[in-house]
């Protein structure tokens, strides 16, 4: 499927962001714009550019929901740091990008430590915490607040790792949604990130969700195929060898 609807005219969608669509508004997480330069320090490099990378994921958005906002729930860039000149670079051009189609929103997440002096050059908001739209809360997800309604968040990178009777392996970014406590977890956007199995983790690593049980969440991965269903993480947990 392309996308879930989880409450009425918010849509789960398989281009890895939510839309929302009386509002006509893209909601996405964790770009992490840098983070190639930060694994090239590292001795990894990658070919071609990663800001391509995610450019092209945004194109797909863009193509098909055409919104007249993008919000970005927090870790726009990577760097903890504000002193690298590459990464600083590559956010420019990425919100240029942005706003020459909608404009654009941030949710300050753990890694967008300066950001806000490029936010107050570009006269982009830029919200400290969290902030609502008809009833519903963004926050990234590192810091524990209070919220009424359906809470959108990102910051723990949720995928599910498939194994097959081979031994072959899949990684899976996902969606997770608890419909009774009103949270859903977006996957990252950055497609260099494989995300952190939730199949084989034991809980969250936000504050924000420590409270809750991991294995009552449902899960949506995104695939080559689109949006799938996969029930809650008890059930997949359950449902090995099947999927593992």
């Amino acid at each position: 499927m392309e996308y879930k609807e989880i409450e009425i005219g918010i849509f789960l969608t398989s281009e890895f962001c939510i839309w929302h669509k009386k509002k006509d508004i893209i909601i996405l997480a964790d770009l992490h714009i840098g983070y190639d330069h930060s694994l090239l320090e590292k001795g990894i490099s990658i070919p071609g550019s990663q800001n391509t990378l995610i450019l092209e994921r945004l194109s797909q958005v863009f193509n098909r929901y055409d919104p007249k906002e993008v919000v970005v729930v927090g870790d726009f860039k990577h760097s903890f740091s504000g002193d690298d000149k590459r990464e600083l670079w590559d956010i420019y051009d990425m919100i240029d990008h942005i706003t020459e189609k909608a404009n654009l929103t941030l949710v300050r997440g753990n890694h967008d430590n300066y950001l806000q002096t490029i936010t107050e050059k570009k006269g982009i908001p830029f919200y400290e915490d969290a902030f609502s739209i008809d009833g519903i809360t963004l926050s990234h997800g590192h810091k524990k607040i209070v919220h009424k309604g359906l809470l959108i968040m990102g910051h723990e990178h949720p995928s599910v790792k498939i194994r097959d009777e081979a031994g072959g392996v899949i990684n899976l970014p996902c969606f997770l949604y608890h419909p009774i406590h009103d949270v859903v977890i977006l996957p990252a956007f950055n497609p260099l990130f494989q995300g952190r199995d939730m199949l084989s983790g034991s809980g969250f690593i936000s504050k924000q969700l420590q409270s809750l049980s991991l294995e009552d969440f449902f899960v949506y991965p995104v695939t080559d195929q689109g949006l799938m269903d996969f029930r809650t993480i008890a059930e997949v947990r359950n449902a090995i060898p099947r999927f593992i």
